[in-house]
């Protein structure tokens, strides 16, 4: 049986936005940090998977937001290896308040890469063993994201050049990157008036150092629909729900 790993986690000021609670880029770090340390604490971290020249993919991620943490407050992090197979995983995370209720749960959808090839590798047997999944023949995919309507106007739009910082040691852009280039084609009002209550992001390709994304935004009711744009290739989408927020 899947075994919970659980890191107490205390929210600070940087993690912030300018609401004073945990910012969307942020809860992506702080989910992916969780899963980092367990992977540490069996043996089979960063320095491991690197070893054997392969390293973890995120492709697609659906949260549900019931409320964000607040600055100075304290959480703990959970995430569990549900789910493996020789080529995928699925998992989940939470963010609890100190009394274990859930603030923020994430299911997430994951491949390794071979990291010189850049194509998909077998997960190694060991690395699964370790975390006591399900091992099943095929991990049902997770929803479909609802993408941008070509046939309407983009609301928002803005470019951004992907820099040296924006990469992490995967060699691609870290996945937090893309819901900041996301929620930062907002305007300030609108960000500033409405809370996020879901989002469902996929992650379609790679982009490398100094290539020039787009971020492009419709804004469809209470969600909004992105995504990033390399040339005419997708580099991700996503939507997001929001409701008004409590000023």
């Amino acid at each position: 049986m899947a075994v919970e790993f659980r890191m107490p986690h205390d929210v600070v000021y940087y993690e912030s936005d300018v609401t004073g609670k945990l910012s969307l880029p942020m809860l992506y770090n702080l989910v992916i940090l969780s899963s980092t340390q367990q992977a540490i604490d069996l043996g089979i971290g960063p320095d491991y998977t690197h070893e054997k020249g392969v390293g973890w993919v995120v492709l697609q991620q659906v949260v549900t937001i019931k409320r964000r943490p607040n600055d100075g407050e304290k959480v703990i992090l959970s995430t569990t290896a549900k789910q493996f197979n020789p080529f995928f995983a699925r998992r989940e995370y939470r963010i609890l308040d100190a009394d274990g209720n859930d603030l923020v749960v994430m299911d997430g959808f994951f491949s390794m890469i071979d990291m010189n090839k850049r194509k998909l590798a077998r997960i190694p047997q060991e690395m699964a063993e370790a975390y006591q999944p399900e091992h099943v023949r095929k991990i049902e995919r997770l929803a479909a994201v609802d993408g941008i309507d070509d046939d309407q106007t983009i609301d928002y739009k803005k470019e951004y050049e992907v820099r040296f910082l924006d990469i992490d040691s995967n060699h691609h852009v870290n996945n937090s990157k893309y819901s900041d280039w996301m929620v930062d084609v907002l305007p300030l009002e609108f960000l500033t008036s409405h809370e996020p209550t879901a989002m469902n992001i996929k992650y379609e390709h790679e982009v490398l150092p100094g290539n020039q994304v787009v971020s492009e935004v419709q804004v469809v009711g209470n969600t909004t629909k992105h995504r990033i744009m390399f040339g005419d290739t997708v580099s991700a989408e996503a939507t997001i729900d929001w409701t008004l927020a409590n000023n």
